[in-house]
Formats: C-alpha cells, structure tokens, sequence
C-alpha cells in the first residue's frame, strides 16, 4: 500500500493550513492511500545544534521524537507539507523538524549514501497560508526552504497552494475552490 506523509507545521489546530491539509488527506484516502499525520507541535524536537554527529552514520545524534520519524520519512512514497507563514518563512515548529534532517543531507551528500533504497524517488506537495493579501515575495523563503527540504530527501516538488488573506481562523472554509484544489492534490499526488 502506498503512504503518504503529511506534515502539519503549525502551532494552532484547526487553523487555515490544517483545514487545507485535512482536506488533501481525504483526497488521498479516495484512492486507499496510507495517510499518517504529523503534528509538530505534539512532539518534542530539539533544535539542531550542528554538532556534525550526523557526519558518522548519517544519523541524527540528539534522542527525541525525532527518531521516530526519520524512518518514515524514508518510507514513504509521498510527502504534503502545510505551515501558515510567518515573517515570510515556514513556522519556528516545522523550521525546526526541517533543520533536524541534517541527517539526510550528510547521508546523501557526505557518506554518499541513497535516501532510500534504490535511490528511489518521492513525490512532494506544499500548502501554505498566509493572513497578508498581498506583498512580494510573501510565499518566496518558505517555498525555498521547502524545495530545499524536498531535494535533500530526494522527492520531488510537484506543486503547491499558496494562499494570502486568510486573517481569521477558519476563513478558508470560504474559499471552496481552494478546498477542492487541496482534496484534488492529495487524491491525484501517487
């Protein structure tokens, strides 16, 4: 059975992005998708604190929640990401997860490893919502970081929803067009 990972970046629960993000998973789940959801805030993840331990092993050194989700990671046959942005990036939460697969990056940059076996290959997706209208380059570091992440884990970007003014909790739920495009993503990323 196929599964897909999604990450749910955000502190607040029942938010914009978590309405999005639930919105893909019953989009994956039509098409008997395994669907697990992560939820930052629920887990403890320390910081990376660059201490080059991933430079052994290419395992991560520092013993949190984390390590349960480094193997998923690898599992996984496809990856939905959803943050709300804040100061033009991804959230303090999911930033933080994001930093920890340093491990990956010295698994396949340093030990010259494969991410997975085989070298195979990853689709990925990124939701993030935004309560500014407007404003250049609103979406621009969080994508980039995204994509960073996306590469390092050898998975593939394969689109994204970016949505602005979305001010109030719940407001999305007014934008039936972009629940659609959302429920569509997760049914059509495997």
């Amino acid at each position: 059975m196929k599964k897909i990972i999604c990450i749910f970046g955000s502190p607040r629960l029942d938010g914009n992005s978590d309405i999005l993000l639930n919105a893909a998973i019953r989009g994956a789940e039509t098409n008997g998708v395994e669907v697990e959801k992560i939820i930052i805030r629920d887990l403890q993840i320390a910081p990376c604190n660059s201490c080059s331990g991933c430079h052994e092993k290419g395992v991560c050194v520092i013993d949190d929640d984390m390590q349960k989700i480094y193997p998923k990671l690898v599992d996984m046959d496809g990856i939905i990401v959803a943050s709300p942005i804040y100061f033009m990036g991804v959230s303090a939460q999911l930033k933080a997860f994001i930093d920890r697969c340093q491990a990956f990056w010295a698994r396949k940059y340093i030990l010259k490893l494969p991410i997975r076996e085989g070298g195979r290959i990853v689709k990925g997706f990124f939701i993030a919502t935004a309560a500014r209208d407007t404003g250049e380059g609103l979406f621009t570091g969080a994508v980039k970081t995204i994509k960073s992440f996306f590469h390092v884990l050898d998975t593939q970007y394969t689109g994204d929803i970016l949505c602005s003014g979305l001010e109030e909790k719940g407001a999305i739920n007014k934008r039936q067009e972009l629940l659609q495009k959302a429920f569509d993503v997760g049914k059509q990323l495997l």
